[in-house]
């Protein structure tokens, strides 16, 4: 019986039909641009077509015959952690999360965070949930909308090797509890729009210890027995500890 590895390379391939002519001339550069490099030769497109379509295969220009794990003139670059502290250094200063907040109808200017500004809230949220007994390997869910903090969450968990889990409120209560349970979420970022569904079947999730509320307040969160074992805290109160 084959491995499920090789039925996946068996599936894969079925999907391929090689080319019969094994000149690499049969390469051809596909030239992109991007705000820092222009007509850079990025990817090659390799003679192989797919046969439920009329779709190219692409690889890298610097490694078309083969796949690797690391940039040749970033050898320090192997995982998703390594790209974003070398982002953070080398472009410390530039833009990189921006929001745009509403008021009377109306849609404002963005407001940016750095690129260093994101590395440093990185840093503080994963020491903090360090700090609150979460262990490598825990699983956290982010149980809100795309907005910055998320993606925060998300870098503070490949930085301090936790699972991310994303929970999504438009599947409804039970899928997002099932997905807690099955996942043995320990920790849950959420909005106080979120934060009520939560509690309404906290007693059902007992792997949770710690509930963080995106743009809440501490003052203005609810207080929660002490037989729960549930820690309640604001973001920004995790993100000073």
């Amino acid at each position: 019986m084959d491995l499920p590895a090789q039925r996946r390379l068996k599936a894969i391939q079925s999907h391929v039909l090689s080319s019969t002519n094994a000149d690499q001339s049969d390469l051809q550069a596909n030239l992109t641009s991007s705000q820092f490099v222009h007509r850079q030769q990025y990817s090659v497109c390799l003679p192989e077509k797919l046969q439920t379509g009329k779709w190219n295969v692409y690889r890298s220009a610097r490694s078309p015959m083969k796949i690797v794990t690391r940039f040749h003139d970033h050898p320090e670059i192997e995982t998703l952690h390594d790209n974003f502290v070398h982002a953070v250094k080398t472009f410390g200063d530039y833009k990189y999360l921006g929001t745009r907040a509403r008021a009377d109808g109306m849609i404002g200017e963005y407001t940016w965070m750095t690129y260093g500004e994101a590395g440093a809230a990185r840093e503080a949220i994963g020491s903090a949930l360090r700090f609150h007994g979460l262990q490598k390997g825990a699983c956290i869910g982010l149980y809100f909308i795309n907005r910055p903090e998320w993606l925060i969450v998300d870098h503070a968990c490949t930085a301090y090797s936790y699972i991310s889990i994303p929970l999504y409120d438009t599947l409804g209560p039970d899928a997002v509890k099932y997905v807690v349970n099955h996942a043995d979420v320990q920790g849950i970022f959420c909005v106080p729009e979120t934060l009520n569904t939560l509690l309404s079947f906290i007693s059902e999730i007992p792997s949770v210890r710690l509930i963080v509320v995106v743009g809440g307040v501490d003052e203005h969160l609810p207080s929660l027995p002490l037989a729960s074992g549930v820690k309640l805290i604001s973001y920004t109160k995790l993100s000073s500890e």
